[in-house]
């Protein structure tokens, strides 16, 4: 079975790949991706409750660009917030047609 590339008009968003490097972080453009935000309250102590809030990303092999090795560890950087890259799906169909990345909010973390 053979898919064709996400289509442009669902590609709007921008990110930055941040890669850790010795004393800090580089930052790498990524264009043409589609971002979906969530965000949920979870009972973290009784009168401490946590915010979680999720990024879920999408970059398609073909109209995204440019095509970077992504891994967990790095994180996002989407509208000025930092997101730790937490699991990364490569979905296929025949070749590689595109990555689905989850990340949560820096600070979001269960302790």
């Amino acid at each position: 079975m053979t898919l064709g590339p996400i289509p442009n008009e669902l590609l709007g968003d921008d990110i930055y790949i941040q890669k850790p490097v010795e004393h800090g972080w580089i930052n790498y453009r990524i264009y043409n991706v589609r971002v979906e935000r969530s965000s949920s309250i979870e009972s973290g102590y009784p009168d401490n409750p946590l915010e979680k809030t999720k990024l879920t990303v999408w970059i398609d092999c073909v109209n995204s660009k440019p095509q970077r090795d992504i891994f967990c560890g790095m994180r996002i950087l989407y509208n000025e917030e930092i997101f730790d890259i937490v699991n990364i799906k490569p979905l296929r169909a025949g070749t590689l047609h595109h990555l689905k990345i989850t990340a949560i909010k820096a600070g979001d973390h269960i302790p």
